[in-house]
């Protein structure tokens, strides 16, 4: 049996990633990366919508997303991430971030794929709930540019993207007397904040014409120096493929 180039990205995220399945979802943390979504846009009216699950090491997360071409060349992406539960700002121990961003972006097609280029800002709210009344709250906002390749085929999908990020901490007060480590990582991001953070995405898709199924891998790179970031994520997307509306496809 012969395998797709997505198959195989596949069976390599999930041996790769294979670690992070069975750890603490409950650490604390001060950044977390939503998937980086690999748009596949080939003309007009092109685009894909989807909604997903992502974990790692320290977070477990809902994303939703959209990308749509409305003239040829330029398209419009958003994205939404949601972790943590409400229960977390009264009384549960853990983290809650919510991270929504948009961008826009041109595009270029080759035969059997695409390659894109997106600008965008986005923001969320970040909360630690320690316990004993320790907290730290944060509003984190992301400005990034990110160059993709995408490949299409007949059954599969597949890319690589780089998002260009700086991280900014515009607002945030904490609790003095919370545990050492976390407390140490909030003074740096007071001090250092904003910081530029690369951050890579792998995908592979297995289409199942007008839907199909995606692996992503998130990663921050290089390692964010004691930040206590949550550098790594795995998600599986379901997405629906807008062509088919409008009759493009």
């Amino acid at each position: 049996m012969q395998l797709s180039p997505s198959s195989l990205l596949i069976a390599g995220a999930l041996f790769l990633c294979a670690p992070a399945f069975g750890q603490s979802s409950d650490s604390y943390y001060y950044y977390a990366p939503n998937t980086v979504y690999i748009p596949v846009l080939q003309n007009k009216k092109d685009g894909q919508i989807g909604a997903g699950y992502s974990w790692g090491p320290k977070n477990k997360a809902f994303e939703a997303m959209g990308v749509y071409s409305p003239v040829r060349h330029a398209a419009l992406m958003v994205s939404f991430y949601a972790s943590g539960s409400n229960s977390i700002k009264r009384d549960e121990l853990g983290t809650k971030f919510n991270f929504s961003d948009a961008s826009l972006g041109t595009y270029q097609i080759f035969d059997g794929g695409s390659i894109s280029l997106f600008a965008g800002v986005g923001q969320g709210r970040l909360i630690n709930n320690y316990g004993n009344e320790k907290f730290s709250r944060f509003t984190i906002r992301r400005w990034f540019l990110q160059p993709t390749i995408a490949f299409i085929g007949k059954n599969y999908r597949g890319g690589m993207a780089l998002r260009l990020s700086r991280l900014e901490y515009p607002a945030g007060e904490s609790s003095y007397d919370i545990n050492g480590i976390d407390l140490f990582a909030i003074q740096k991001i007071e001090k250092e904040s904003p910081f530029f953070l690369p951050e890579l995405g792998l995908s592979g898709s297995v289409a199942m014409q007008p839907f199909f199924v995606s692996m992503n891998i998130n990663s921050v790179f290089p390692d964010a120096g004691n930040l206590k970031f949550s550098r790594f994520s795995l998600s599986l997307m379901l997405s629906y493929d807008l062509g088919t509306i409008s009759g493009e496809k």
